[in-house]
């Protein structure tokens, strides 16, 4: 009867194939119900105790699998203990500008690749040797543990099963690639450092929503600092918060952060995202204006001003 039961199959002339997918940490009797909802075994199999009695009950691995019907309870069983499952897929991951690490671990995770908690905490995981003595030119410009601003957005290919090591990798390869020639060859033009750069472009693809407003944004930021006047950002307070709102309120603008560019003047102490290369460029080159001020509309286009009476002028306009 014993034997009866391993050779049982859901349908003996389906030889249909269909992939199923086996998540971490599930019990034997889920992923039962799981394979009773995909037609895999009977609704009355004896799945969850064969698996017991061959000692796969808490063996079982996840991934994806390819079964059929006319598999045997046996095989079937025997597949999930051994873990033999399909290669691991690819997956198209965009990450937009200005998206933060922690906004780069949603995305992750939206997609099911890797491990987005741990990707969201890159000051204590994924920073391993091998990465630092692959991309030492680049970790010699961050002055702290934190890759914000160094994990260049784009599109990419990742495995869904993919190392955070290996996505950081990935990311500090196309940063290379578009930023660091381009650092090169424009440093001489700046008094700025390449992580102070990275900084005020992080806030310039913050507030820009029009980008040929970039440049004339980052020529508000350098007028500001050249005169030691606070930069006074609401997408660094943003950053500060714990949590964040659409709109910044004044109580907001009290929070103790070094990220308040309301109460401390000069750059914050590094990005606040992963700016783009043109939000680069802007924070270099900055256009040559008279402007301290500006504001956005409703179309997220700005009214920019060079005095404080013109600026009010301007907000009472876009309100």
């Amino acid at each position: 009867m014993f034997m009866a039961v391993l050779f049982q199959s859901a349908a003996p002339f389906n030889k249909t194939t269909f992939r199923i997918i086996i998540p971490k940490g599930v019990s034997t009797y889920t992923v039962r119900s799981i394979l009773e909802k995909e037609g895999i075994v009977k609704s009355d199999s004896s799945f969850a105790y064969i698996a017991r009695v061959l000692g796969a009950a808490k063996h079982i691995k996840a991934g994806e699998y390819e079964l059929s019907p006319s598999d045997t309870l046996l095989k079937i069983i025997l597949k999930l203990k051994r873990g033999e499952v399909l290669p691991s897929r690819q997956i198209l991951v965009t990450f937009p500008e200005g998206t933060s690490i922690y906004k780069m671990g949603e995305i992750l995770k939206i997609n099911e690749v890797g491990d987005p908690e741990k990707f969201q905490d890159l000051i204590k995981e994924g920073i391993t040797r091998e990465i630092r003595e692959q991309y030492w030119h680049i970790f010699k410009y961050i002055p702290s543990e934190s890759l914000e601003g160094y994990l260049y957005p784009d599109s990419y290919y990742f495995f869904n099963d993919a190392r955070v090591a290996d996505l950081v990798s990935v990311m500090l390869k196309r940063f290379n690639e578009v930023v660091i020639p381009f650092w090169l060859e424009s440093l001489k033009d700046t008094k700025y450092n390449l992580h102070e750069i990275l900084t005020l472009a992080s806030i310039i693809e913050k507030e820009s929503k029009v980008p040929e407003e970039r440049a004339i944004i980052s020529s508000v930021f350098h007028n500001r600092l050249k005169i030691k006047m606070p930069l006074a950002a609401d997408p660094t307070i943003k950053y500060a918060l714990e949590r964040p709102t659409q709109k910044v309120y004044l109580n907001q603008l009290e929070v103790d952060s070094l990220y308040n560019t309301y109460k401390r003047r000069g750059l914050p102490p590094g990005p606040i995202c992963n700016p783009g290369i043109e939000s680069i460029k802007a924070a270099l080159y900055p256009a040559q204006t008279n402007y301290f001020y500006f504001v956005a509309g409703k179309d997220g286009s700005h009214i920019f001003s060079r005095t404080w009476a013109e600026h009010q002028i301007a907000r009472a306009k876009v309100q």
